[in-house]
């Protein structure tokens, strides 16, 4: 029983030490400074917390540069055709991967000038995404250049090929009108021809040949005064270079116009008179017009 209150009566004496103590001024002041500086390390720790994830904003935003970089080069690479709307989009593309590159320095910046921030492996690894920044921001502007060069292309092309398309549809109508004067002339050239080899015939008796006009009743051939072109229908027109016999129908034949001798001459065939031509262009020569008057 007296250890038990032996004991009982250290607690008593421990417990009313350990009270004078946290009610004197100097714990005081320490648990105050404890707590100012737990307050401290939090508002640093939420502060370094913000450090790195901007730090880490900038290394994904780098990572995204680097893609979109090599995407844009093959796209404006040399020899590509860029459409309209995709070129567009190019330009786009590139103002705001500039434009990222410009927000991510001034935040390294701001950091590199922080003086919480001093040792010497993190000063390298912002330098080092500066450097990286300022090297994607040349070829990001060496890519702006090259789509504004191909812009100017684009537009120098346009013109040239306006100016070709001109050409080649004032050559479409010089053609066009050529081939219509071409035509023209080949069906003047075939009707000239046609005139030029045209001559014609007829083959009657003598009262037949007095009724078509050609002859008058006395039996002689019309007078060269008088033309043919009205009696034209009772003709056969043909091709002097094409038909060089005419048959008459008959046992007998003569003929009745003028025509060179010896150019021509009558030949039987089954009992019937063939006109024989020998020399087409000599015997047309004097007249267009034969007549053959058969009995």
């Amino acid at each position: 029983m007296r250890k038990v209150s032996f004991i009982s009566a250290i607690a008593l004496i421990v417990l009313e030490l350990s009270s004078c103590v946290e009610n004197s001024a100097k714990y005081k002041a320490l648990q105050a400074r404890l707590d100012s500086l737990q307050v401290d390390y939090s508002v640093q720790g939420a502060e370094l917390d913000e450090v790195f994830a901007t730090i880490n904003e900038i290394e994904q935003g780098l990572t995204s540069i680097r893609e979109s970089e090599s995407i844009l080069t093959v796209q404006t690479a040399d020899g590509m055709e860029i459409q309209a709307g995709s070129k567009e989009q190019l330009k786009k593309d590139i103002e705001a991967i500039q434009d990222a590159i410009k927000e991510y320095q001034a935040e390294i910046k701001k950091l590199q000038n922080d003086n919480r921030l001093q040792s010497s492996q993190f000063k390298k690894r912002l330098a080092a995404m500066q450097k990286e920044l300022k090297e994607k921001s040349g070829i990001i502007e060496d890519l702006a250049r090259q789509l504004e060069e191909k812009d100017a292309q684009i537009v120098l092309q346009t013109k040239q090929i306006a100016s070709l398309d001109e050409v080649v549809s004032n050559l479409k109508e010089e053609v066009s009108s050529l081939e219509s004067e071409g035509s023209q002339l080949k069906a003047k050239v075939a009707d000239q021809e046609e005139e030029i080899y045209s001559v014609y015939y007829i083959v009657g008796s003598k009262s037949e040949l007095i009724e078509a006009g050609v002859m008058t009743k006395g039996g002689l051939f019309k007078s060269s005064k008088v033309s043919y072109q009205s009696e034209k229908d009772a003709f056969v027109k043909i091709d002097l270079r094409e038909i060089s016999q005419i048959n008459t129908n008959a046992g007998k034949a003569k003929v009745m116009s003028v025509h060179p001798k010896g150019t021509y001459a009558f030949v039987e065939n089954d009992g019937e008179m063939v006109l024989n031509i020998s020399n087409p262009e000599e015997f047309w020569e004097q007249t267009k017009y034969l007549v053959i008057q058969v009995i």
